[in-house]
């Protein structure tokens, strides 16, 4: 595998052909153009319904990466994964990713086997961009609709129609110049804070969604019965991150008992702020002692959390952190 691009196969519709068939390696081997055939080698997974995956599960695959590049001397590794759970484990890679190859996430809304299947041109873009010299120290990063994108950048992947992204700032960081030729650069990633783990991801971190007319049934409901096994919380808010008044002291219990609890805003590119002062405001939250996800999205926040956790911070160093400090 010495200067060889690895392709972990962890499913995603580019690698299936129907319900359950999938690609053989080889047949993921004559996906790619004649130039770059001798230039990667496929490795099998677990293809399974990204559904069933857990953090723990999500941080083994991205060790193993690590892995080929420490151990066996990969030039890079590409990851391919269905499209609903792409952008939070390439996000995950993103904030633990120490190495300088890259490691480059992409998928398919088609299956292989559809007349319009990107199995070829997505999984050729993939390869090249692992291979791409102006790609090192990068990090992770996405390979979707002819262009590379920062993890942390990404919003939102939708698996049902062309225009599967929403990237913030817009741009992504390169495109090809035409789907099969030279990758071009285009911005620098924001800076990234990469963490060393000292233990485990946490395997109970939740998202509670403010919507409208929302009962706080599901906080009372933790709090009788399982609050001991919730390792984190993540409160998705209205507008500036605000919930209803009746949650107010549930989740001040909540934090009482040490648990952590993030307040993000539910709006994609949404950001919690302290503007208003009422039962359930932003404002009061974060004076209880809630944690501002500053503009990371709810799923963001997750991950960033038990990585956070994780990583043993705590106090004003977690504070800080969630921000997009330390």
């Amino acid at each position: 595998m010495r200067d060889k691009v690895v392709v972990l196969v962890a499913g995603g519709r580019m690698v299936q052909t129907g319900q359950q068939a999938a690609l053989t390696d080889e047949e993921l081997a004559a996906q790619l153009t004649d130039e770059l055939k001798d230039s990667a080698v496929f490795q099998q997974w677990s293809v399974q319904p990204v559904s069933n995956y857990t953090l723990r599960m999500c941080s083994e695959i991205i060790d193993m990466a690590a892995g080929y590049i420490n151990r066996e001397g990969a030039k890079g590794v590409v990851i391919t994964c269905a499209l609903e759970g792409l952008a939070e484990l390439a996000y995950l890679a993103d904030l633990i990713w120490a190495l300088n190859p890259p490691v480059v996430f992409t998928g398919s809304i088609f299956n292989a086997g559809s007349r319009r299947s990107e199995t070829a041109l997505r999984l050729t873009q993939a390869v090249k961009s692992a291979m791409s010299g102006s790609c090192t120290g990068k990090g992770a990063l996405v390979c979707l609709n002819d262009a590379l994108y920062s993890p942390a950048d990404i919003i939102r992947i939708s698996g049902c129609a062309s225009a599967n992204i929403f990237a913030f700032p817009d741009a992504p960081l390169a495109v090809f110049t035409q789907p099969l030729d030279e990758l071009v650069q285009i911005r620098q990633p924001r800076r990234r804070q990469v963490q060393s783990l000292k233990l485990p991801l946490a395997r109970n971190i939740e998202i509670i969604d403010a919507a409208l007319g929302s009962s706080d049934l599901i906080l009372k409901a933790l709090l009788d019965k399982r609050f001991d096994e919730l390792e984190g919380l993540i409160v998705s808010g209205f507008g500036d991150g605000d919930v209803p008044s009746s949650w107010m002291p549930l989740l001040r219990k909540l934090v009482r008992l040490n648990i952590p609890v993030v307040l993000a805003a539910r709006d994609p590119g949404g950001l919690v702020q302290d503007i208003e002062d009422y039962e359930g405001s932003s404002s009061q939250l974060l004076e209880a002692g809630l944690i501002s996800a500053g503009m990371l999205t709810p799923h963001q926040a997750r991950i960033r959390l038990a990585v956070a956790l994780a990583a043993g911070l705590d106090g004003d160093d977690l504070k800080s952190y969630m921000r997009g400090g330390v």
